[in-house]
């Protein structure tokens, strides 16, 4: 029996489709839309019995958009959720995008226990939204967020950085107007482009992957160079530091006290079911997916076959990279405690090779990712694979 759980639960639709995303989205306007909101109650009734009512401690409805459901939608997914679970949150978080939050549907998720917004709103600069294809405007992010702190909700603001034609100049100018808001978290990915086709495609009519393809490879041909990324980076730790947050996750820093507790059950690799299509569960050491497919996703809770168990799979290299995208750091007599003392030993050698070009400092029995270190979390976490 699980003891407790952090719950992800996927909202897929999207009012249109952002180019550079490769998250599990589908049209809000998919006649499947109906059907899927059916399929998500019953994938989450049947979780909970077989988990044996397990309490919830923090909730994420993560998209997609998921502020796009109706105030009816919201109400029997909450009705779902409540019958399979035991619903006491510390946190409850609902990504929203800024042109999409208007005060009957806000009420719905407060009644269903809001207290944080992640907001998406990318950038400040109209050139910016533009060249990332979104559909909304500075104001509305200016808007969402005053609408979402008088409803005394956290507010978390997602930035993207490295979009083509952005100079350092524009990107301390959407820092600046962040921290003028002073929301209590903030969050800031450089934009990565995936070349290769998404589970999503089938989920969208029109020209399929070769539209996207095209559009990412401009895109790419764009950006600011990897010096250019780099130098973004650094002003972002600088600019954030300097108002007073802190930065707890590589791509993540929060006031005192706010950080994202959802996220991180993921980085200190806690158990979480994930539920809807495309949605990640980690339970009791072991990794399944559902389908990102609609249809497919569908059809696997319709005929009760199980979630895709992720065979490759490494426990013990995971939980150590997990730990390192955190300022606390991996604890390295923990790690053994937990994995045995070879898999301890194979950490620390894998470490000790890159901290000798200054990625990672070692002391005692904790480590930890420097400045350049997160800058270049990849070369050391790709030493950490079996």
């Amino acid at each position: 029996m699980i003891r407790g759980i952090g719950l992800y639960v996927h909202i897929p639709f999207c009012a249109s489709r952002c180019p550079y995303c490769d998250f599990a989205t589908a049209p809000a306007t998919t006649a499947l839309r109906d059907r899927y909101m059916e399929t998500l109650s019953s994938e989450i009734v049947r979780e909970g019995e077989l988990l044996g009512h397990p309490r919830v401690r923090t909730l994420f409805f993560g998209g997609g958009t998921p502020s796009l459901l109706e105030p009816e939608e919201i109400a029997r997914l909450g009705d779902a959720l409540r019958s399979a679970f035991v619903l006491r949150p510390r946190e409850v978080t609902l990504e929203a995008n800024p042109a999409t939050l208007d005060r009957a549907r806000l009420e719905a998720w407060l009644a269903l226990g809001l207290t944080r917004l992640s907001l998406g709103a990318q950038s400040f600069d109209p050139a910016g939204l533009r060249a990332l294809g979104r559909t909304h405007q500075p104001d509305d992010s200016l808007s969402a967020f005053e609408v979402a702190r008088a409803a005394g909700l956290d507010v978390n603001l997602d930035l993207i950085f490295g979009w083509p034609g952005q100079t350092i100049a524009g990107w301390e100018r959407d820092l600046g107007i962040a921290t003028a808001l002073g929301p209590d978290h903030l969050s800031c990915y450089p934009l990565e482009l995936r070349l290769d086709p998404d589970g999503s495609i089938p989920n969208w009519p029109g020209g399929g992957w070769p539209v996207l393809e095209r559009w990412r490879r401009a895109a790419s041909a764009a950006q600011p160079d990897d010096a250019g990324i780099a130098r973004m980076y650094r002003v972002a730790e600088r600019s954030l530091g300097h108002a007073g947050y802190r930065h707890y996750e590589i791509a993540n820093w929060a006031r005192p006290g706010k950080r994202s507790l959802h996220n991180l059950g993921y980085w200190r690799d806690r158990d979480w079911l994930g539920v809807g299509a495309g949605a990640h569960t980690h339970l009791a050491g072991a990794r399944s997916a559902n389908p990102v497919d609609l249809r497919a996703y569908i059809s696997r809770i319709e005929s009760g076959s199980p979630r895709a168990v992720d065979d490759d799979s490494d426990p013990p290299s995971e939980a150590a990279m997990l730990a390192l995208r955190l300022d606390s750091g991996l604890d390295l007599g923990r790690y053994a405690a937990r994995f045995g003392d070879l898999a301890a030993a194979r950490v620390r050698g894998a470490l000790r090779e890159v901290e000798q070009v200054h990625l990672v400092q070692l002391k005692g029995r904790s480590a930890r990712l420097t400045a350049r270190g997160r800058l270049l979390a990849s070369e050391v976490f790709v030493r950490l694979l079996p």
